[in-house]
């Protein structure tokens, strides 16, 4: 589809939209969402971002309910539509942003991080991040910073989370003594060697 169709077909669509009912925009909105779940490995990049456009037209002034119904549906999806995952993610209602934060692959990292650096951000939606099956390693140093000690535990443990040398010497400095933390980082391969030196004096006490 040339670009000038698209922006045809989202005139048409903006158009529609500033005349039609609360219902009609639910219904279109729902139809939209599994037409899209229903072909999305199949669709090419312009066609993914048309569907980002259309579904963001859609999603403004809906209710939490029905943003919580779409947050759910799209982001298990790993081609998502990026601009629409970003919305969700930066809702204050948990149901609607959890989903998004915790399992969209679709989600640009630079979004993730934006989020977790947020000084007001709540430690339970870092906990949802941190539970991302891959994290990155600029995404880990946030989450290490900002995160308790539960937060740093999980990371740790997960294999595919990235671990800077930085992010790795922040949870050592704050062990103070849990020799099962300080097991578990030991047992990644990604160590600093520099650090190991602590490591084995924790365990060894």
């Amino acid at each position: 589809m040339s670009s000038l169709t698209a922006q045809s077909l989202l005139a048409e669509l903006d158009s529609t939209l500033a005349e039609a009912p609360a219902p009609w925009r639910r219904e279109a909105l729902r139809r939209i969402i599994d037409l899209f779940r229903g072909g999305a490995p199949t669709y090419s990049d312009e066609q993914v971002d048309l569907f980002d456009e259309v579904i963001g037209r859609l999603l403004k002034n809906t209710d939490r309910t029905l943003l919580a119904e779409a947050s759910n549906s799209l982001a298990p999806i790993e081609t998502g539509p990026a601009k629409v995952l970003g919305t969700l993610a930066r809702h204050s209602d948990m149901t609607v942003c959890g989903p998004v934060l915790e399992q969209a692959k679709a989600l640009p990292d630079d979004d993730l991080i934006a989020i977790a650096d947020n000084n007001r951000i709540d430690p339970k939606l870092l906990a949802k991040i941190a539970s991302r099956p891959q994290l990155s390693e600029a995404l880990t140093d946030i989450l290490i910073k900002r995160g308790n000690p539960a937060i740093q535990r999980k990371i740790i443990e997960n294999p595919n989370a990235r671990v800077s040398e930085e992010g790795f010497a922040r949870v050592v400095s704050a062990i103070n003594g849990d020799k099962n933390l300080a097991a578990a980082v030991a047992a990644r391969q990604d160590v600093p060697e520099a650090l190991r030196v602590w490591l084995d004096r924790i365990l060894s006490e």
